[in-house]
Protein backbone atom coordinates (compact mmCIF):
# COMPACT_ATOMS: atom_id res chain seq x y z
CA UNK A 1 0.00 0.00 0.00
CA UNK A 2 1.63 3.43 -1.42
CA UNK A 3 1.89 6.26 1.65
CA UNK A 4 1.93 9.47 1.40
CA UNK A 5 4.62 11.36 3.26
CA UNK A 6 5.33 14.44 4.57
CA UNK A 7 6.19 16.83 1.61
CA UNK A 8 9.71 17.72 0.92
CA UNK A 9 10.91 20.37 -1.54
CA UNK A 10 11.02 19.17 -4.54
CA UNK A 11 9.69 19.75 -8.45
CA UNK A 12 5.65 20.49 -7.98
CA UNK A 13 4.84 18.34 -10.74
CA UNK A 14 6.36 15.39 -9.02
CA UNK A 15 4.35 16.79 -5.78
CA UNK A 16 1.41 16.37 -7.50
CA UNK A 17 1.51 13.01 -9.33
CA UNK A 18 2.49 11.54 -6.33
CA UNK A 19 -0.10 12.66 -4.15
CA UNK A 20 -2.58 11.98 -7.07
CA UNK A 21 -1.57 8.57 -7.67
CA UNK A 22 -1.58 8.02 -3.84
CA UNK A 23 -5.46 9.22 -4.07
CA UNK A 24 -6.46 7.28 -6.58
CA UNK A 25 -5.11 3.95 -5.18
CA UNK A 26 -4.62 3.95 -1.44
CA UNK A 27 -7.51 2.83 0.51
CA UNK A 28 -5.70 4.45 3.33
CA UNK A 29 -5.01 8.39 3.21
CA UNK A 30 -1.90 8.56 6.70
CA UNK A 31 -1.49 12.09 8.60
CA UNK A 32 1.79 12.50 8.68
CA UNK A 33 2.02 16.25 11.02
CA UNK A 34 -1.60 15.78 12.10
CA UNK A 35 -3.19 19.20 13.12
CA UNK A 36 -4.06 21.31 15.62
CA UNK A 37 -7.85 21.97 16.66
CA UNK A 38 -9.61 24.19 15.66
CA UNK A 39 -10.61 27.35 17.66
CA UNK A 40 -14.21 27.99 17.23
CA UNK A 41 -14.62 30.55 20.00
CA UNK A 42 -17.89 31.25 20.81
CA UNK A 43 -19.35 29.78 17.64
CA UNK A 44 -18.87 26.13 19.71
CA UNK A 45 -22.29 27.21 21.40
CA UNK A 46 -23.96 26.91 18.20
CA UNK A 47 -25.54 23.99 16.37
CA UNK A 48 -26.31 26.16 13.65
CA UNK A 49 -24.80 29.44 12.88
CA UNK A 50 -25.59 31.66 9.37
CA UNK A 51 -25.30 35.32 8.36
CA UNK A 52 -28.10 35.52 5.79
CA UNK A 53 -30.44 32.98 6.44
CA UNK A 54 -31.75 30.07 8.62
CA UNK A 55 -34.49 27.70 7.66
CA UNK A 56 -36.02 24.52 8.76
CA UNK A 57 -38.44 24.07 5.65
CA UNK A 58 -40.90 20.97 7.79
CA UNK A 59 -40.33 23.02 10.84
CA UNK A 60 -39.24 19.34 12.51
CA UNK A 61 -35.84 19.60 12.70
CA UNK A 62 -33.99 18.56 16.25
CA UNK A 63 -31.14 20.60 17.34
CA UNK A 64 -28.83 20.19 20.58
CA UNK A 65 -27.52 23.54 20.80
CA UNK A 66 -28.15 27.05 20.06
CA UNK A 67 -29.14 28.61 16.97
CA UNK A 68 -28.26 32.25 15.53
CA UNK A 69 -28.55 34.57 12.65
CA UNK A 70 -26.64 38.19 12.06
CA UNK A 71 -26.17 40.45 10.83
CA UNK A 72 -29.63 40.00 8.85
CA UNK A 73 -32.69 40.26 11.05
CA UNK A 74 -34.73 37.98 12.64
CA UNK A 75 -37.37 37.51 10.24
CA UNK A 76 -34.67 35.21 7.89
CA UNK A 77 -35.24 32.69 10.43
CA UNK A 78 -38.26 30.49 9.39
CA UNK A 79 -39.65 27.53 9.96
CA UNK A 80 -38.62 28.09 14.10
CA UNK A 81 -42.16 30.26 14.45
CA UNK A 82 -42.54 28.16 18.44
CA UNK A 83 -38.68 27.57 18.85
CA UNK A 84 -39.30 24.01 19.32
CA UNK A 85 -36.87 22.52 17.29
CA UNK A 86 -34.00 23.56 19.94
CA UNK A 87 -34.18 21.41 22.68
CA UNK A 88 -32.30 20.98 26.02
CA UNK A 89 -31.58 23.19 28.69
CA UNK A 90 -29.95 26.44 27.92
CA UNK A 91 -30.31 26.32 23.68
CA UNK A 92 -31.49 29.31 22.63
CA UNK A 93 -32.14 30.92 19.14
CA UNK A 94 -30.07 33.89 18.74
CA UNK A 95 -31.60 36.89 16.89
CA UNK A 96 -30.31 40.20 16.19
CA UNK A 97 -33.73 42.30 16.55
CA UNK A 98 -37.43 41.86 17.04
CA UNK A 99 -38.24 40.52 13.88
CA UNK A 100 -38.72 36.69 13.60
CA UNK A 101 -39.90 34.14 15.85
CA UNK A 102 -41.02 35.56 18.42
CA UNK A 103 -39.62 33.06 21.07
CA UNK A 104 -36.17 33.58 19.94
CA UNK A 105 -34.22 36.01 22.01
CA UNK A 106 -32.62 39.28 20.70
CA UNK A 107 -29.33 39.39 21.86
CA UNK A 108 -27.21 41.11 18.62
CA UNK A 109 -24.13 41.65 20.63
CA UNK A 110 -23.59 37.43 21.87
CA UNK A 111 -24.85 36.39 17.94
CA UNK A 112 -22.51 39.24 16.13
CA UNK A 113 -19.33 37.82 18.42
CA UNK A 114 -20.29 34.23 17.46
CA UNK A 115 -20.58 35.33 14.15
CA UNK A 116 -17.34 37.18 13.96
CA UNK A 117 -15.34 33.48 15.87
CA UNK A 118 -16.57 31.64 13.21
CA UNK A 119 -15.23 33.44 10.43
CA UNK A 120 -11.77 33.58 12.14
CA UNK A 121 -12.12 29.87 12.57
CA UNK A 122 -12.83 29.41 9.07
CA UNK A 123 -9.97 31.91 8.33
CA UNK A 124 -7.52 30.26 10.47
CA UNK A 125 -8.55 26.72 9.54
CA UNK A 126 -8.10 26.86 5.70
CA UNK A 127 -4.18 29.37 6.68
CA UNK A 128 -0.42 26.96 7.05
CA UNK A 129 0.93 24.93 5.21
CA UNK A 130 -1.63 21.36 4.40
CA UNK A 131 -0.34 17.61 5.20
CA UNK A 132 -1.42 16.72 1.49
CA UNK A 133 -2.19 19.41 -0.92
CA UNK A 134 -3.27 18.22 -3.88
CA UNK A 135 -4.44 20.07 -6.92
CA UNK A 136 -7.75 19.30 -7.99
CA UNK A 137 -10.62 17.81 -6.53
CA UNK A 138 -11.48 14.35 -5.73
CA UNK A 139 -13.93 11.73 -4.21
CA UNK A 140 -13.18 10.52 -0.89
CA UNK A 141 -15.77 7.75 -1.05
CA UNK A 142 -14.49 3.79 0.41
CA UNK A 143 -11.32 5.79 1.87
CA UNK A 144 -9.78 6.15 5.32
CA UNK A 145 -8.27 9.22 6.79
CA UNK A 146 -6.10 9.27 9.68
CA UNK A 147 -5.47 11.82 11.32
CA UNK A 148 -3.64 15.20 9.85
CA UNK A 149 -4.46 18.35 7.70
CA UNK A 150 -5.72 17.73 3.80
CA UNK A 151 -6.65 20.02 1.42
CA UNK A 152 -7.84 20.61 -2.50
CA UNK A 153 -8.22 22.92 -4.36
CA UNK A 154 -11.13 21.63 -6.29
CA UNK A 155 -14.46 20.07 -5.05
CA UNK A 156 -14.81 17.18 -2.95
CA UNK A 157 -17.39 14.49 -3.72
CA UNK A 158 -17.94 11.57 -0.93
CA UNK A 159 -20.21 9.19 -3.10
CA UNK A 160 -19.45 6.31 -0.83
CA UNK A 161 -18.49 5.81 3.28
CA UNK A 162 -15.88 7.59 4.54
CA UNK A 163 -13.65 6.13 7.24
CA UNK A 164 -11.82 8.72 9.83
CA UNK A 165 -9.54 6.22 11.76
CA UNK A 166 -8.12 8.30 15.44
CA UNK A 167 -5.96 5.62 15.73
CA UNK A 168 -6.52 5.19 19.22
CA UNK A 169 -5.69 8.85 20.21
CA UNK A 170 -8.91 10.55 21.28
CA UNK A 171 -7.22 13.82 20.85
CA UNK A 172 -6.79 13.07 17.25
CA UNK A 173 -7.62 16.06 14.93
CA UNK A 174 -8.73 16.48 11.06
CA UNK A 175 -9.01 19.82 9.44
CA UNK A 176 -10.46 18.87 5.41
CA UNK A 177 -10.47 21.81 3.53
CA UNK A 178 -11.29 22.49 0.18
CA UNK A 179 -11.33 25.32 -2.39
CA UNK A 180 -15.10 24.48 -4.21
CA UNK A 181 -17.97 22.27 -2.82
CA UNK A 182 -18.36 19.17 -0.36
CA UNK A 183 -21.23 17.14 -1.40
CA UNK A 184 -21.84 13.68 0.80
CA UNK A 185 -24.31 11.60 -1.13
CA UNK A 186 -27.97 10.30 -0.11
CA UNK A 187 -27.81 7.67 2.35
CA UNK A 188 -23.83 7.46 2.73
CA UNK A 189 -21.57 8.02 6.02
CA UNK A 190 -18.78 9.56 7.74
CA UNK A 191 -17.82 6.98 10.48
CA UNK A 192 -15.54 8.18 13.15
CA UNK A 193 -13.64 4.91 14.59
CA UNK A 194 -10.69 4.14 17.12
CA UNK A 195 -11.35 7.06 19.02
CA UNK A 196 -12.14 9.38 16.75
CA UNK A 197 -14.48 12.50 17.52
CA UNK A 198 -16.90 14.48 16.12
CA UNK A 199 -15.83 17.57 18.10
CA UNK A 200 -11.92 17.54 16.70
CA UNK A 201 -13.42 17.18 12.96
CA UNK A 202 -13.32 20.58 10.81
CA UNK A 203 -14.31 20.71 6.86
CA UNK A 204 -14.45 23.77 5.42
CA UNK A 205 -15.23 24.63 2.15
CA UNK A 206 -15.10 27.34 0.34
CA UNK A 207 -18.39 26.92 -1.92
CA UNK A 208 -21.47 25.60 -0.47
CA UNK A 209 -21.92 22.24 1.35
CA UNK A 210 -24.93 19.79 0.98
CA UNK A 211 -25.48 16.69 2.81
CA UNK A 212 -27.75 14.64 1.04
CA UNK A 213 -30.89 12.60 2.21
CA UNK A 214 -30.31 10.04 5.66
CA UNK A 215 -26.94 10.52 5.35
CA UNK A 216 -24.68 10.92 8.11
CA UNK A 217 -22.09 13.42 8.82
CA UNK A 218 -19.64 13.67 11.72
CA UNK A 219 -17.55 17.16 12.39
CA UNK A 220 -18.00 20.77 12.17
CA UNK A 221 -19.06 22.47 8.57
CA UNK A 222 -16.99 26.03 8.28
CA UNK A 223 -18.74 27.11 4.82
CA UNK A 224 -18.14 30.49 3.09
CA UNK A 225 -21.25 29.57 0.89
CA UNK A 226 -24.59 27.48 1.88
CA UNK A 227 -24.96 24.59 3.77
CA UNK A 228 -28.14 22.76 2.93
CA UNK A 229 -29.01 19.49 5.02
CA UNK A 230 -31.57 17.38 3.22
CA UNK A 231 -34.43 15.18 3.99
CA UNK A 232 -33.82 13.13 7.43
CA UNK A 233 -30.22 13.90 7.29
CA UNK A 234 -27.79 13.54 10.45
CA UNK A 235 -25.10 15.82 11.33
CA UNK A 236 -22.95 15.77 14.23
CA UNK A 237 -21.60 18.32 14.35
CA UNK A 238 -22.21 22.38 13.84
CA UNK A 239 -23.36 24.19 10.59
CA UNK A 240 -21.57 26.93 10.65
CA UNK A 241 -22.10 29.07 7.20
CA UNK A 242 -21.26 32.49 6.16
CA UNK A 243 -24.64 32.62 4.52
CA UNK A 244 -27.85 30.40 4.98
CA UNK A 245 -28.53 27.04 6.46
CA UNK A 246 -31.58 24.84 5.29
CA UNK A 247 -32.66 22.29 7.32
CA UNK A 248 -35.62 19.66 6.57
CA UNK A 249 -36.26 16.83 9.13
CA UNK A 250 -32.51 16.96 10.44
CA UNK A 251 -30.93 16.05 13.54
CA UNK A 252 -28.12 18.62 14.73
CA UNK A 253 -26.25 18.10 17.47
CA UNK A 254 -23.55 20.07 18.94
CA UNK A 255 -20.99 17.07 19.75
CA UNK A 256 -20.00 16.37 23.66
CA UNK A 257 -16.47 16.48 24.09
CA UNK A 258 -15.37 12.73 25.08
CA UNK A 259 -12.50 12.00 27.54
CA UNK A 260 -10.26 9.23 25.99
CA UNK A 261 -9.47 6.83 28.96
CA UNK A 262 -7.38 7.81 31.61
CA UNK A 263 -5.03 4.10 32.14
CA UNK A 264 -3.80 3.73 35.19
CA UNK A 265 -2.63 0.62 37.31
CA UNK A 266 -1.12 -0.40 40.58
CA UNK A 267 0.96 -3.10 41.51
CA UNK A 268 2.87 -5.16 44.58
CA UNK A 269 6.18 -5.84 44.73
CA UNK A 270 7.70 -2.41 42.88
CA UNK A 271 10.89 -4.48 44.25
CA UNK A 272 11.83 -7.37 45.09
CA UNK A 273 14.45 -10.59 44.29
CA UNK A 274 14.30 -13.11 42.07
CA UNK A 275 11.54 -14.51 41.23
CA UNK A 276 9.44 -12.13 41.68
CA UNK A 277 5.62 -12.50 41.41
CA UNK A 278 4.08 -9.48 40.68
CA UNK A 279 -0.19 -8.67 40.90
CA UNK A 280 -1.17 -6.17 38.59
CA UNK A 281 -4.58 -4.38 39.36
CA UNK A 282 -6.13 -2.12 36.41
CA UNK A 283 -7.61 1.53 37.71
CA UNK A 284 -8.20 2.94 34.62
CA UNK A 285 -10.51 5.65 34.13
CA UNK A 286 -12.89 6.39 30.94
CA UNK A 287 -15.29 8.70 29.50
CA UNK A 288 -18.84 8.14 31.00
CA UNK A 289 -20.77 7.36 28.03
CA UNK A 290 -17.80 4.54 27.46
CA UNK A 291 -16.37 1.21 28.73
CA UNK A 292 -12.97 0.08 29.13
CA UNK A 293 -12.95 -2.88 26.21
CA UNK A 294 -9.75 -4.53 26.32
CA UNK A 295 -6.42 -4.71 28.07
CA UNK A 296 -3.31 -5.54 26.51
CA UNK A 297 -0.30 -6.00 29.04
CA UNK A 298 3.80 -5.90 28.08
CA UNK A 299 4.87 -7.35 31.28
CA UNK A 300 8.65 -6.28 29.67
CA UNK A 301 8.31 -3.88 27.17
CA UNK A 302 9.32 -5.68 23.94
CA UNK A 303 6.32 -5.17 22.24
CA UNK A 304 4.70 -8.96 22.74
CA UNK A 305 1.25 -8.67 24.72
CA UNK A 306 1.94 -11.00 27.26
CA UNK A 307 -1.62 -10.98 29.36
CA UNK A 308 -5.18 -9.82 28.36
CA UNK A 309 -6.83 -9.86 31.51
CA UNK A 310 -7.48 -6.93 33.50
CA UNK A 311 -6.07 -7.99 36.47
CA UNK A 312 -2.91 -10.42 35.74
CA UNK A 313 -0.43 -11.82 38.06
CA UNK A 314 3.55 -12.30 36.57
CA UNK A 315 6.63 -13.78 37.61
CA UNK A 316 9.84 -12.09 37.37
CA UNK A 317 12.54 -14.72 37.34
CA UNK A 318 15.56 -12.80 36.15
CA UNK A 319 17.65 -9.81 37.65
CA UNK A 320 16.72 -6.53 35.73
CA UNK A 321 14.63 -3.82 35.41
CA UNK A 322 11.79 -3.91 33.34
CA UNK A 323 8.91 -1.31 32.65
CA UNK A 324 5.49 -3.13 32.45
CA UNK A 325 3.41 -1.50 29.50
CA UNK A 326 -0.88 -1.64 30.18
CA UNK A 327 -2.66 -0.45 26.88
CA UNK A 328 -6.42 -0.08 27.34
CA UNK A 329 -9.05 0.73 24.61
CA UNK A 330 -12.37 2.22 25.20
CA UNK A 331 -15.60 1.42 23.48
CA UNK A 332 -14.89 4.88 21.41
CA UNK A 333 -11.77 2.88 20.29
CA UNK A 334 -9.24 5.11 21.87
CA UNK A 335 -6.46 3.97 23.38
CA UNK A 336 -4.21 4.99 25.94
CA UNK A 337 -0.99 3.40 27.65
CA UNK A 338 1.36 3.53 30.78
CA UNK A 339 4.51 2.66 31.47
CA UNK A 340 6.12 1.70 34.64
CA UNK A 341 8.82 0.47 36.20
CA UNK A 342 9.39 -2.79 38.37
CA UNK A 343 13.16 -3.67 39.69
CA UNK A 344 14.24 -7.06 39.79
CA UNK A 345 17.24 -8.03 41.88
CA UNK A 346 19.52 -10.88 41.63
CA UNK A 347 18.80 -12.85 45.14
CA UNK A 348 21.36 -13.19 47.90
CA UNK A 349 23.23 -16.32 48.00
CA UNK A 350 24.46 -17.81 51.45
CA UNK A 351 28.02 -19.39 51.42
CA UNK A 352 30.64 -20.10 53.70
CA UNK A 353 34.07 -22.10 54.39
CA UNK A 354 35.03 -23.70 57.01
CA UNK A 355 38.47 -24.37 58.49
CA UNK A 356 38.91 -26.74 59.35
CA UNK A 357 36.15 -28.75 58.19
CA UNK A 358 36.21 -31.51 60.98
CA UNK A 359 38.60 -33.05 64.20
CA UNK A 360 38.48 -33.90 67.02
CA UNK A 361 36.87 -32.62 70.56
CA UNK A 362 37.18 -29.39 71.23
CA UNK A 363 37.59 -28.21 67.69
CA UNK A 364 38.19 -24.68 66.88
CA UNK A 365 36.54 -23.62 63.38
CA UNK A 366 36.79 -20.58 61.80
CA UNK A 367 34.43 -19.48 59.64
CA UNK A 368 34.92 -17.12 56.30
CA UNK A 369 31.68 -15.72 54.81
CA UNK A 370 31.29 -16.48 50.97
CA UNK A 371 28.19 -14.95 50.28
CA UNK A 372 27.02 -12.97 47.44
CA UNK A 373 24.10 -10.52 46.19
CA UNK A 374 23.01 -8.12 43.56
CA UNK A 375 25.80 -5.43 42.31
CA UNK A 376 23.71 -2.88 43.08
CA UNK A 377 23.44 -4.33 46.97
CA UNK A 378 25.29 -5.35 50.25
CA UNK A 379 24.88 -7.49 52.80
CA UNK A 380 24.01 -6.37 55.78
CA UNK A 381 23.66 -8.72 58.29
CA UNK A 382 24.93 -12.28 59.21
CA UNK A 383 23.21 -14.69 61.53
CA UNK A 384 24.88 -17.90 62.55
CA UNK A 385 23.47 -20.71 64.29
CA UNK A 386 26.42 -23.41 65.41
CA UNK A 387 23.87 -25.86 66.31
CA UNK A 388 21.00 -25.16 64.60
CA UNK A 389 18.79 -24.86 67.28
CA UNK A 390 17.40 -21.58 66.01
CA UNK A 391 19.27 -19.91 69.13
CA UNK A 392 21.67 -16.97 66.65
CA UNK A 393 25.16 -17.75 68.53
CA UNK A 394 27.00 -15.14 66.74
CA UNK A 395 26.81 -11.96 64.24
CA UNK A 396 30.10 -11.18 63.07
CA UNK A 397 31.08 -11.79 59.22
CA UNK A 398 33.92 -14.02 60.13
CA UNK A 399 33.00 -15.98 63.50
CA UNK A 400 35.49 -18.47 65.38
CA UNK A 401 33.89 -21.69 67.39
CA UNK A 402 34.75 -24.31 69.50
CA UNK A 403 33.04 -27.90 69.35
CA UNK A 404 33.12 -29.98 72.35
CA UNK A 405 30.84 -32.80 71.73
CA UNK A 406 31.49 -35.83 69.64
CA UNK A 407 28.96 -36.02 66.16
CA UNK A 408 28.04 -34.41 63.56
CA UNK A 409 27.06 -30.63 64.22
CA UNK A 410 24.48 -28.59 61.65
CA UNK A 411 26.06 -24.86 61.21
CA UNK A 412 23.20 -22.16 59.90
CA UNK A 413 24.36 -19.09 57.90
CA UNK A 414 21.46 -16.62 57.01
CA UNK A 415 22.05 -13.46 55.35
CA UNK A 416 20.39 -10.21 54.52
CA UNK A 417 21.44 -7.59 51.91
CA UNK A 418 20.25 -4.38 51.40
CA UNK A 419 17.09 -5.04 49.49
CA UNK A 420 15.83 -6.75 52.59
CA UNK A 421 16.19 -10.43 50.74
CA UNK A 422 17.42 -13.43 53.00
CA UNK A 423 19.46 -16.28 51.70
CA UNK A 424 20.53 -19.38 54.12
CA UNK A 425 22.87 -22.26 54.05
CA UNK A 426 23.74 -24.87 56.47
CA UNK A 427 26.71 -27.16 56.50
CA UNK A 428 28.01 -29.97 59.05
CA UNK A 429 31.24 -30.21 61.06
CA UNK A 430 31.84 -33.47 62.31
CA UNK A 431 33.42 -33.52 65.76
CA UNK A 432 36.11 -36.90 66.48
CA UNK A 433 37.32 -38.33 69.68
CA UNK A 434 39.98 -36.89 70.81
CA UNK A 435 42.77 -39.68 70.15
CA UNK A 436 45.82 -37.87 71.42
CA UNK A 437 46.72 -36.80 75.18
CA UNK A 438 49.01 -34.19 77.12
CA UNK A 439 52.02 -35.12 78.75
CA UNK A 440 53.19 -32.45 81.26
CA UNK A 441 56.45 -33.80 83.04
CA UNK A 442 58.94 -32.76 85.81
CA UNK A 443 56.69 -30.04 86.97
CA UNK A 444 58.41 -28.92 89.99
CA UNK A 445 57.20 -27.02 93.27
CA UNK A 446 58.11 -25.91 96.51
CA UNK A 447 56.94 -26.84 99.92
CA UNK A 448 58.21 -23.88 102.84
CA UNK A 449 57.41 -25.88 106.14
CA UNK A 450 57.65 -24.55 109.28
CA UNK A 451 57.35 -26.65 112.71
CA UNK A 452 54.16 -27.79 113.60
CA UNK A 453 52.45 -26.61 110.58
CA UNK A 454 50.91 -28.19 107.87
CA UNK A 455 51.32 -26.96 104.34
CA UNK A 456 49.27 -26.92 101.32
CA UNK A 457 50.35 -26.34 97.94
CA UNK A 458 48.05 -26.22 94.72
CA UNK A 459 51.30 -24.56 92.70
CA UNK A 460 50.74 -27.18 89.80
CA UNK A 461 47.78 -26.85 87.17
CA UNK A 462 47.64 -28.10 84.10
CA UNK A 463 45.04 -28.42 81.39
CA UNK A 464 43.65 -31.34 79.72
CA UNK A 465 42.71 -30.15 76.29
CA UNK A 466 40.83 -34.13 75.54
CA UNK A 467 37.11 -35.64 76.36
CA UNK A 468 37.73 -39.14 76.34
CA UNK A 469 38.42 -40.81 79.74
CA UNK A 470 42.07 -40.26 81.11
CA UNK A 471 44.23 -41.05 84.00
CA UNK A 472 46.55 -38.83 86.06
CA UNK A 473 49.94 -40.75 87.53
CA UNK A 474 52.20 -38.86 90.30
CA UNK A 475 55.39 -39.81 91.33
CA UNK A 476 57.73 -38.99 94.14
CA UNK A 477 61.35 -38.06 92.28
CA UNK A 478 63.08 -39.52 94.96
CA UNK A 479 60.53 -42.72 95.32
CA UNK A 480 62.93 -43.74 98.19
CA UNK A 481 62.12 -41.44 100.68
CA UNK A 482 59.16 -41.57 102.88
CA UNK A 483 55.32 -39.81 101.34
CA UNK A 484 57.04 -39.05 98.35
CA UNK A 485 59.51 -36.06 100.02
CA UNK A 486 62.83 -35.76 99.62
CA UNK A 487 64.29 -33.18 101.81
CA UNK A 488 66.28 -30.22 100.91
CA UNK A 489 68.47 -28.16 103.58
CA UNK A 490 69.51 -25.05 103.19
CA UNK A 491 72.64 -23.76 105.27
CA UNK A 492 71.53 -26.21 108.40
CA UNK A 493 73.18 -25.38 111.25
CA UNK A 494 75.60 -27.18 112.73
CA UNK A 495 74.95 -30.17 114.59
CA UNK A 496 70.93 -30.21 114.20
CA UNK A 497 69.25 -33.68 113.18
CA UNK A 498 67.12 -33.39 110.03
CA UNK A 499 63.56 -33.86 111.42
CA UNK A 500 61.35 -36.65 109.91
CA UNK A 501 57.90 -35.46 107.44
CA UNK A 502 55.24 -37.40 107.67
CA UNK A 503 52.12 -36.89 105.47
CA UNK A 504 48.71 -35.97 106.91
CA UNK A 505 47.31 -37.21 103.83
CA UNK A 506 48.11 -38.69 100.71
CA UNK A 507 48.96 -36.73 97.41
CA UNK A 508 45.76 -35.50 95.83
CA UNK A 509 44.28 -34.62 92.49
CA UNK A 510 42.07 -32.02 92.10
CA UNK A 511 40.08 -31.22 88.89
CA UNK A 512 37.85 -28.71 87.60
CA UNK A 513 38.06 -26.96 90.82
CA UNK A 514 34.93 -28.64 91.93
CA UNK A 515 36.70 -29.97 95.23
CA UNK A 516 36.25 -33.82 93.86
CA UNK A 517 39.47 -35.05 95.31
CA UNK A 518 41.41 -38.25 93.98
CA UNK A 519 43.74 -39.61 96.05
CA UNK A 520 47.21 -40.99 95.08
CA UNK A 521 48.79 -43.70 97.02
CA UNK A 522 51.90 -43.03 99.26
CA UNK A 523 55.37 -44.14 97.92
CA UNK A 524 55.26 -44.82 94.11
CA UNK A 525 51.70 -45.14 92.89
CA UNK A 526 49.02 -43.50 90.43
CA UNK A 527 45.48 -43.19 90.58
CA UNK A 528 42.83 -43.25 87.61
CA UNK A 529 40.29 -40.67 87.28
CA UNK A 530 37.43 -41.13 84.82
CA UNK A 531 36.25 -37.89 83.09
CA UNK A 532 34.08 -36.68 80.20
CA UNK A 533 31.26 -33.77 79.18
CA UNK A 534 31.95 -30.36 79.32
CA UNK A 535 34.65 -28.48 80.92
CA UNK A 536 34.03 -25.96 83.44
CA UNK A 537 37.28 -24.11 83.54
CA UNK A 538 38.25 -21.53 80.68
CA UNK A 539 35.49 -23.19 77.95
CA UNK A 540 38.27 -24.86 76.08
CA UNK A 541 40.22 -27.71 78.76
CA UNK A 542 39.93 -29.52 81.97
CA UNK A 543 41.94 -27.48 84.73
CA UNK A 544 43.95 -29.88 87.22
CA UNK A 545 45.99 -29.13 90.11
CA UNK A 546 48.36 -30.68 92.96
CA UNK A 547 47.90 -30.85 96.40
CA UNK A 548 50.27 -31.93 98.96
CA UNK A 549 49.38 -31.49 102.84
CA UNK A 550 52.88 -32.41 104.83
CA UNK A 551 53.71 -31.92 108.50
CA UNK A 552 57.02 -31.45 110.48
CA UNK A 553 57.65 -33.88 113.20
CA UNK A 554 60.08 -31.50 115.03
CA UNK A 555 58.30 -28.51 117.00
CA UNK A 556 61.91 -26.51 117.09
CA UNK A 557 63.92 -25.67 113.54
CA UNK A 558 66.40 -22.53 113.64
CA UNK A 559 65.27 -22.52 110.09
CA UNK A 560 62.26 -23.30 107.62
CA UNK A 561 63.16 -26.61 106.19
CA UNK A 562 62.64 -26.61 102.25
CA UNK A 563 61.08 -29.70 100.68
CA UNK A 564 60.73 -29.88 96.94
CA UNK A 565 58.83 -32.13 94.93
CA UNK A 566 58.78 -33.22 91.43
CA UNK A 567 55.62 -34.51 90.03
CA UNK A 568 55.78 -36.09 86.52
CA UNK A 569 51.79 -36.20 85.23
CA UNK A 570 51.08 -38.24 82.43
CA UNK A 571 47.31 -37.55 81.06
CA UNK A 572 46.50 -39.96 78.10
CA UNK A 573 43.27 -41.44 76.19
CA UNK A 574 42.05 -44.74 77.59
Amino acid sequence: MAMIKKRTRKIPTVVFTLALLFLMAGSIIPGVNGADPVDLGTAENFAVLAKSAITDTLSSSVISGDVGLSPTTGAAIVGFDSCTQVSGAGKIIYKVDAAGPVCATNNPALVGTAVADMETAYSNANSGTADFPVIGGADLGGRTLIPGNYSWTGAVTIGNDVTLDGQGDANAVWIIRTAGALTLGAGKKIILINGAQPNHVFWTTAGYTELGADSVFNGNILAAGYITVNNGATLNGRALAQTAVTLEKNTVSVPVPRVGPGVDFTYTNHTGTAPLTVAFTDISSHDPTATITSWAWDFDNDGTVDSTLQNPVYLYDTAAIYTPNLTVTDSYGAVASKIDTVTVYQAPVADFSSSPASGPTYLTISFTDLSTTDPSATITSWAWDFDNDEIIDNTTRNPQYMFYTVGDHPVNLTITDSNGATSTKIDTITVTPAVVGITVTNVPFTLALNPDMTSTSTDIQFYVNSTTNWQVAAYDADPTTSGFMTHYVTNPAPGYVIPAVHLTRPFMVRHNFNDLYENLPAGSGSATLIQSGTPEESGTAYLLGIQQDVTMEDSVLPVNNVYRIVVTLTVSST
